[in-house]
This record gives C-alpha cells, structure tokens and sequence, in this order.
C-alpha cells in the first residue's frame, strides 16, 4: 500500500538529498533575479536578518494572558481584512504587530477590538498601495466601533498607540512573505515526479495553494512562533510537497534556497502536520487534494 505522508517523510531522512541530481526549476523560463535584474539572494538575506524583530525562540511567550482569544481575534482579523479585500500578506503582518503588543503587556479587553482594527490599518498603510487603504470611517462603520463611541479622532489615537510600540518599524516579516520568496526561485523540479508521474503544468500552482493553505493554519496557533519564520516557511514548503506527494520530499536546490537541510526542519514539519490532522481528523493520514484546499479547507 502506498506510504503515507509521515512515512514518506522518514524516507528522505533516511536518505541524503546530496543523492538526488541537480535539476531546472519547473515552469520557470527566466530566473527571477533575471526578471528584475538585481539579486534577490540579498533580499532573503535581509528577511532574515529582520525577521527576529518580530518572531523569534526569543521572544517567544507561550503563557501571555490574550493567548486563551487569540484565535478569536486573528479570525476577526482575517475577515476584516477581506471584506476590506486586503492582501492575505497584510492580514499576516497586523497579525504579528497585534502579537507583538499583546505579549508584552495586559491590555485590557475593551480595547482589543480598537488595537485589533489600528493593527490592520497600520499594516494596510506600509503594505498595500495607497488606493487599496481602507478610509477610517468605513473601518469604523465595518467593525461596528463607530457604536463604540470612537470616532476617527479616536481611531487615530489607537494607530498611534500601535506605531509608538512598534517603535516605528514596520517590516514584519511572516512566513508568507518567505514561502513567496521561495516560490518565485523554484519549489518544484524537471524531475521531480507526482503520485509517480511526470509533472504537469497546474503543478507549481497546487504548491502555491498549498503554502498559502499552510501559512494560513499555522497562522492561527501561537506555538508556531517559537520558531523563526524562515524555518517555519521551510517546514511549509516541505508540507505541501508531502501533501501533494511530490518526489523527491525534499532536495538540494530547496536546501540552497531556503538555507535548511532536511533534518533541520523535519520536527518543524511533523508540529505542521500534526496540528493540521488535529483540525481536520481524517485527512493527515492520506495527501490532501489541491480542490480540497482550494474549496474545503480556506481560510481567510
């Protein structure tokens, strides 16, 4: 019977990826540093050193008094953001700016929803183009705090409450931001196989899905911040190929991109796929389908 994705993942550590042959990125006709003439080597270098501002094993505050709602809030969140139609990134990031303010002192509950709404207003000003911003009256109208008593005046305040401790430093930098990263140099290979079979030209599609799937879920659970984000990004991209049954699991080219040997990140991977078969029983012991994240298992 076919192997499972657990099992299939102790393959790989059971063999080196030095074993498995150098290969083209599939569907890539011009490499990206080419299409922007720059090298973006430099550019993840950057996320990586900035990436600590905001999540690090440092930092990490597993007993903080929001945790018990943070569930909550973030689902909030991310439905405020796409009835404000914002980009899923900047969902991620006032997510890790509410999370930053809100390990580190008590903040009481009357003012969550306030802080919540500046943190995706915040993060929609450094993230999206100014015309996709959304007004503060139609925040304050869509998030009911207009009933609250806050007006724009007040709304203001709460802004300046998130930049002043931020310190004014805006670049967050979520694991969404790095899978893309990772994505535009290459995820998938000329002669990588799927289900045993030859790669089709939908596949890098299906892994895009599947890392926004990933980022999505563990976006949801504050024990995923103990790692950095670059290596839970690496241990997202590793997930959607044992969940789309892509050979080999894990290579030397992605272990160049990411800069994670497969042992590196297989703990990381197995608290992936663990919480996912905890929120969708059934489904971790075979590969979910690319219709099943796209339909079934969305998140906003």
């Amino acid at each position: 019977c076919a192997a499972t994705p657990m099992q299939s993942l102790q393959q790989v550590t059971n063999a080196s990826v030095e074993e498995v042959m150098e290969s083209k990125p599939y569907g890539i006709s011009t490499p990206i540093d080419d299409v922007l003439n720059m090298c973006t080597e430099d550019l993840y270098d950057d996320m990586k050193e900035r990436q600590v501002d905001f999540v690090s094993p440092l930092t990490y505050s597993p007993n903080s008094s929001y945790l018990p709602y943070r569930r909550y809030l973030v689902d909030w969140m991310s439905d405020v953001g796409e009835q404000c139609r914002l980009h899923n990134t900047t969902v991620h990031v006032s997510i890790l700016y509410l999370d930053k303010m809100f390990r580190s002192r008590n903040i009481p509950r009357n003012q969550w929803q306030l802080l919540a709404t500046a943190c995706i207003s915040v993060a929609a000003k450094y993230e999206e183009a100014e015309e996709h911003c959304p007004p503060i009256p139609e925040l304050l109208q869509l998030t009911k705090l207009c009933n609250s008593g806050h007006t724009a005046l007040s709304f203001r305040e709460g802004e300046l409450a998130v930049l002043q401790h931020l310190g004014w430093r805006l670049r967050a930098i979520p694991p969404l931001h790095i899978v893309g990263y990772y994505l535009s140099k290459g995820a998938t290979f000329e002669d990588d196989t799927w289900q045993g079979r030859a790669l089709i030209e939908k596949i890098p599609k299906y892994v895009k899905k599947y890392v926004e799937f990933f980022c999505n879920l563990t976006l949801q659970e504050y024990s995923f911040q103990q790692y950095l984000p670059t290596h839970l990004a690496a241990a997202i991209l590793l997930a959607s190929r044992v969940a789309l049954q892509l050979e080999p699991r894990w290579r030397p080219e992605l272990a160049r991109v990411t800069g994670y040997e497969d042992h590196e990140i297989v703990d990381v991977f197995t608290h992936v796929w663990r919480y996912y078969e905890e929120q969708f029983p059934g489904h971790g012991s075979r590969s979910i389908s690319p219709k099943s994240v796209a339909n079934d298992h969305t998140f906003s």
